[in-house]
């Protein structure tokens, strides 16, 4: 029995692209609103986004929403609300996980209080790569990176 190996180009097609998340409070994105747009277009033309929005309305239907699917007219972007409840999150992390593999921007709209585990849990549970924050400057504002992935040790 003969075993060929792939070629070099098989194994770079198949590793997977950067997942960023980036968590932003309602409050937050009022705050130089059009730096933060801008700054998550360019991050979703590059990399897979989710964006998690913490916001106590009870509408998963923004303006963030509205201005981001003006500014990526070549992708989806698809609002859905999440309530941090372990059973169900699960879940709504592998409902991410599919939109994300077809190339949709999930905004997962959550309430404030539980923003920060929802973004947690879903980051792990994706395996992000980073995930950033609304860092409010004298300049406007900006996302940070608050978190971030190390890379696999080299086995060389």
């Amino acid at each position: 029995m003969v075993f060929r190996e792939p070629e070099a180009g098989w194994w770079e097609a198949q590793t997977r692209a950067t997942v960023t998340v980036a968590a932003i409070r309602e409050g937050d994105a009022a705050w130089h609103p059009e730096m933060v747009l801008s700054r998550l277009a360019e991050i979703a033309t590059d990399e897979a986004l989710l964006v998690v929005f913490g916001s106590n309305a009870r509408s998963a239907q923004h303006a963030m929403v509205a201005d981001l699917r003006c500014r990526l007219p070549r992708h989806e972007v698809v609002a859905m609300r999440v309530r941090h409840r372990h059973g169900d999150l699960l879940r709504d992390a592998a409902t991410v996980e599919q939109l994300l593999d077809t190339g949709t921007v999930p905004v997962v709209v959550t309430p404030v209080s539980a923003m920060h585990d929802v973004t947690a849990e879903i980051a792990s549970y994706l395996r992000a790569d980073r995930v950033l924050r609304v860092l409010r400057t004298l300049a406007g504002a900006e996302l940070r990176q608050v978190w971030g992935r190390n890379p696999a040790p080299s086995l060389s």
